[in-house]
């Protein structure tokens, strides 16, 4: 799983303190990043562990905080790391009132902890998320492969369910379901004939998303050029993740052939 703000508390190296947010640490940190602007929201992607010594934040003016925490709320920032020692001994009670009212996660940094080392920790972290799912990915690849020459198109389907944690369903060039993985989902693959059917209308390679949050379908189409094959759909109930993808993706190929 990526970096969370609890996993990197739980750092030993770190020495990081929780100040304020403690219900929200177990959000996921796509980057940490340094700045000491009082308005750094325009940098900002989200998904951030920001870090500062409030070099230039009046960060004892109690408005001027609740101004701050909440421009960084507004721009995804999932915490602050505050830098004590530097700037100031201690978090600014003006900050730490402001944070806490806002339930935005307020990590204390030791002087000792260098901010680069933040930086390197979630790092290392995402890299190793991305290995781990890449791994994953290649593994799914055999097994479906080694579906494929053994069993079949339906072994394919029913392998891909099971690593996406979810459903799949195969289609042929009429529109019509002739496999599907886990059998409860066949009604359901079902509802997208229409769907189907209109996807087999735009050339090949094709896609589409349908369905909402808790019940999300990935359609794609099976062929090369404006010869569509069939289709496959793809149901979770979140967005698929790397390893997923690869999954899909070595179906789709697998299937199409």
């Amino acid at each position: 799983m990526p970096p969370t703000l609890a996993s990197l508390v739980q750092h030993s190296s770190l020495r990081l303190l929780v100040r304020a947010g403690e219900d929200r640490l177990d959000t996921p940190v796509r980057w940490a990043h340094v700045s000491e602007l009082a308005d750094p929201v325009p940098y900002m992607e989200g998904g951030e562990l920001l870090l500062t010594t409030a070099l230039t934040l009046d960060a004892e003016d109690p408005e001027a905080m609740r101004r701050y925490v909440r421009r960084l709320l507004g721009a995804g920032v999932v915490g602050l790391g505050f830098a004590v020692g530097v700037n100031y001994d201690e978090i600014p009670g003006a900050l730490l009132d402001a944070a806490r009212a806002e339930h935005l996660p307020l990590l204390e940094v030791p002087r000792r902890t260098p901010f680069l080392a933040i930086s390197k920790a979630v790092s290392a972290a995402i890299a190793a998320d991305q290995y781990r799912a890449v791994t994953a990915g290649f593994e799914a690849q055999r097994e479906l492969t080694r579906a494929a020459l053994a069993e079949g198109p339906d072994a394919v389907v029913a392998r891909l369910a099971a690593h996406v944690d979810g459903w799949a369903a195969l289609y042929d060039a009429s529109g019509s379901v002739v496999a599907v993985s886990p059998e409860w989902a066949a009604r359901r693959a079902a509802r997208l004939t229409p769907d189907v059917e209109r996807l087999r209308e735009r050339p090949a390679p094709a896609s589409a998303v349908v369905g909402g949050t808790d019940d999300r379908v990935e359609l794609q189409s099976l062929g090369t050029g404006r010869r569509v094959r069939g289709a496959l759909a793809v149901g979770t109930a979140a967005p698929l993740g790397t390893a997923e993808r690869y999954a899909v993706h070595s179906a789709i190929a697998l299937l199409t052939l």
